[in-house]
């Protein structure tokens, strides 16, 4: 995503590589059921927060289907995901909004189900980040995940028509993009 790729191709080419990596264990006599819960995905986190919430359910949503077609069992289908703030959203002429948007990519991935966070330092971008840069990255996902308890709900966006009709829209589009990956070999 950081290189330009939209949320639709980040969550499929994710999905893709995914099943590119059951492939391989397959072959190498590790079957779908026992792989799956050892395959990670870290996708980007941004300020877009409708767009973030949507993609990551919808690669859940993709991966759930993945299993189901493997035979994976339905109650261990889920996609471990570990979610990155986008550096692509950082700027370096005022770092001090980076903080907002740091905040806002990881409400948006606590809302959206990620298992786990990285919040780069707002400071990034224009090098090595100082000590309080690093502190400050730590106490946001701190307060957004355990204080505010975003991350015990469930499903917190579920049910909101345009959280849904986004996510089935990324979903759809990410699809058409995986069955292309496929289909090229």
């Amino acid at each position: 995503r950081d290189a330009g790729a939209s949320a639709v191709d980040e969550i499929a080419y994710a999905v893709a590589t995914g099943i590119a990596y059951l492939r391989a264990l397959a072959e190498a006599g590790i079957e779908a059921p026992k792989a799956f819960p050892h395959i990670e995905f870290r996708i980007s986190a941004t300020a877009d927060q409708f767009l973030t919430i949507a993609a990551l359910r919808a690669l859940r949503a993709l991966w759930a289907r993945v299993g189901e077609v493997c035979g994976v069992p339905e109650s261990e289908r889920g996609a471990r995901v570990h979610a990155v703030t986008a550096t692509r959203m950082f700027t370096r002429e005022d770092p001090w909004v980076n903080v907002l948007r740091s905040t806002i990519a990881t409400f948006a991935a606590c809302a959206g189900g990620a298992d786990s966070i990285t919040v780069l330092p707002y400071d990034t971008i224009a090098g090595l980040p100082e000590k309080f840069s690093r502190r400050l990255a730590r106490n946001t996902q701190i307060v957004l995940a355990d204080e505010a308890n975003i991350g015990r709900v469930t499903d917190p966006a579920g049910g909101s028509y345009y959280v849904e009709d986004l996510t089935r829209d990324v979903a759809t589009k990410a699809w058409a993009v995986v069955q292309a990956v496929e289909a090229a070999g």
